[in-house]
């Protein structure tokens, strides 16, 4: 499933964008765009799907997953409690993705995944403003100097 990443940072606010066919080295990608030292770690994240955005991958990939994306999460150490909004999630995703809360449970405190079925809501709940998703600057962290050097060009 290719994904976008744009970044609003006066709200500090993540926003993926999903598109297509999910598999698994999808999920591994977002834990390494998690894991990149210059993703903005105490942003709240907003999670956008295409309609026709379908799964083809198990329960027991998503699961392990939700894990490693927690504990990549709680190694951040994040300033404040990250929320993450999941909005107009397709029919065939959203019984894997209902799973996803239990491997953050509130008494935890750092992070709070809630799904809605518009836009209006999780901007309501995470206390921001309307975007233009397309105005806002794609997340592209860059290369260390190491890989630069031995890129041609």
């Amino acid at each position: 499933m290719p994904f976008t990443t744009r970044i609003d940072h006066p709200q500090h606010l993540i926003v993926f964008h999903n598109t297509g066919q999910l598999f698994r080295d999808d999920l591994n990608s977002v834990l390494t765009l998690f894991r990149d030292p210059q993703f903005p770690a105490s942003y709240d994240l907003v999670t956008l799907f295409d309609a026709d955005v379908s799964a083809d991958i198990d329960h027991t990939a998503l699961v392990d997953h939700a894990i490693e994306r927690q504990r990549t999460l709680q190694e951040r150490t994040p300033e404040h409690a990250i929320k993450s909004a999941f909005v107009d999630v397709p029919a065939g995703l959203k019984p894997m993705l209902e799973l996803w809360p239990l491997f953050f449970p509130a008494s935890q405190g750092n992070l709070s995944i809630r799904f809605f079925d518009t836009m209006d809501d999780a901007l309501v709940w995470l206390d921001r403003r309307p975007f233009d998703f397309d105005a806002l600057p794609l997340f592209q962290p860059q290369a260390n100097a190491e890989e630069r050097s031995i890129r041609p060009g």
